[in-house]
């Protein structure tokens, strides 16, 4: 194990340690019980922390009592308080203080609770909710009746239990309880590694074994990671580093709530059906490159013919427009809604725009995703947060970067949520060039092993890039007949081949 994750697991024991010397408090409740109300969608429970063991220091939050007071401005319908002391520099004075301003106001304690004397601690203090890690008990002996007593009696206190689950072990693990509100939180405890495409594949386990509402706890650092939490269909979050760091945190919280509300009534579900199929055992597969209705056509088909059966989701496949004038492979807006219109009778199949660094075609693409011919933008040559005049941390529409590629450090950081990764060739695109494989081998890490590869993809090397790990697959030039031109024979051959490699494996 290496040394930093290492070190982290003992950090997690030693809080849970340090958690259990300190002695239980008393005092007097001397404010009402406020339930969480779900009426209204989104609910966001706002945090104020002011470290983490992750972070270090975010923020010294010298008046809890205003920062809780802008997130309540900003449309907070929950305020957390982070109580631990040692590595969190929390309090529960802090949450009486908050509870005590506004007494009205659902407060959550956000805390490593182990212990039953914790429940009336939270109650005295002035708790509403109280977090519940579900990984602090399902590897315990006599983990689920624990956890059990601690649910138990803090229902039987008035208060609401917020159950945190991280995989689908925990969901099982406290599907008895029957619980009426969980978290999905995208930094497993175990080895404290954060795997947010997971965490989101989750939601969909969890309403299908919970009537549970379902909220994301982890990992949000722009208004863009809102945007995709309600593109997917949580019901809400629990955002705090992300809100205590920004300079102004009643903007920073009326934007995420913005964004998660946008993308419930957003035209189309692009994220929930790419994640589930990125962690698939086939993948995800996008032919790029589409220039006529009958290419559009025949590819759809052949998708659905061949991934039909291998995979049960609403989405099965991409088909890629270029809107790059310098392109071979260029194709009008009129086309594309051309095109967008003829593949109704294909409704498993994405269809992705492919567009550069350019205003006025980030400004017709948006258009093309709004009125619903398009269902996301795939954004080429990105190299830093601003593309096509816009800020992506506050973009409202689904997107992927694309890092054109020769060398590892080529790629820094990304802000949509995986990257595909092309080779650097003049046309930038469909040039048949492809990554050198060592390098792409250590690009894995920098996207939690999630590889997408573009760039000479075909039958030829398709098994290397599995063989590599690759979960997306854009292939273009390596179909046609001619530029612009796909051939049906070679994408017959391509889908044979791509889809033996899983049911011959």
């Amino acid at each position: 194990m290496p040394q930093s994750i290492q070190s982290r697991v003992t950090i997690l024991q030693e809080i849970i340690e340090a958690k259990s010397k300190y002695p239980i408090r008393a005092t007097i409740r001397n404010t009402p019980i406020t339930k969480p109300s779900f009426e209204n969608f989104p609910f966001i429970i706002a945090e104020i922390k002011r470290s983490s063991p992750s972070l270090g220091n975010i923020n010294d939050i010298p008046s809890p009592q205003n920062l809780a007071k802008d997130y309540l401005n900003a449309g907070a319908n929950a305020i957390s308080i982070l109580c631990e002391k040692d590595y969190f520099k929390g309090d529960l004075e802090d949450l009486q203080e908050v509870k005590t301003t506004y007494p009205n106001v659902c407060v959550l304690r956000k805390d490593f609770i182990t212990q039953i004397e914790q429940i009336q601690e939270s109650y005295d203090f002035g708790a509403d909710m109280l977090l519940l890690i579900t990984a602090l008990f399902v590897e315990q002996v006599n983990g689920f009746n624990q956890l059990k007593k601690l649910y138990e009696q803090t229902l039987a206190l008035g208060l609401t239990p917020l159950l945190e689950v991280h995989n689908k072990e925990e969901i099982d693990f406290l599907k008895p309880l029957k619980p009426l509100l969980i978290g999905i939180n995208s930094r497993n405890l175990h080895n404290f590694k954060i795997d947010k495409i997971a965490a989101y594949n989750l939601l969909f386990y969890a309403k299908e074994q919970l009537n549970s509402q379902v909220l994301f706890e982890s990992s949000i650092n722009s208004s863009f990671d809102g945007f995709i939490v309600g593109n997917i269909g949580f019901d809400g979050i629990l955002c705090g580093s992300y809100l205590v760091k920004s300079p102004n945190a009643y903007e920073a919280l009326n934007a995420l709530k913005y964004s998660v509300s946008v993308a419930r009534n957003s035209p189309n579900a692009f994220y929930q059906n790419v994640f589930r199929i990125l962690q698939s055992p086939l993948g995800f597969l996008k032919i790029c490159g589409i220039t006529t209705k009958e290419d559009a056509l025949m590819c759809a088909k052949a998708l659905e013919n061949h991934l039909g059966g291998l995979l049960p989701f609403d989405k099965i496949a991409a088909l890629g427009f270029i809107f790059i004038k310098d392109s071979p492979r260029f194709v009008l807006e009129s086309v594309i809604r051309e095109i967008s219109q003829s593949l109704k009778d294909y409704p498993k199949i994405l269809k992705i725009i492919v567009i550069q660094d350019d205003k006025e075609s980030m400004q017709q693409a948006i258009k093309l995703y709004e009125e619903g011919i398009i269902d996301a933008l795939q954004l080429h040559g990105v190299c830093g947060e601003s593309f096509g005049g816009i800020s992506l941390k506050a973009a409202n529409f689904p997107f992927y970067e694309v890092w054109n590629i020769e060398k590892p450090s080529d790629f820094n950081a990304s802000i949509s949520p995986f990257v595909l990764f092309d080779s650097k060739s003049i046309l930038g695109g469909g040039s048949g060039v492809s990554i050198d494989k060592e390098v792409l081998q250590s690009l894995k890490a920098k996207v939690d092993n999630y590889l997408c590869v573009a760039g000479g993809v075909g039958i030829d090397n398709i098994q290397q890039y599995k063989n590599l790990g690759a979960k997306m697959l854009d292939v273009n030039s390596s179909l046609e007949s001619t530029p612009a031109k796909k051939d049906s024979k070679k994408l017959q051959a391509f889908l044979e081949k791509f889809t033996s490699l899983i049911t011959h494996s």
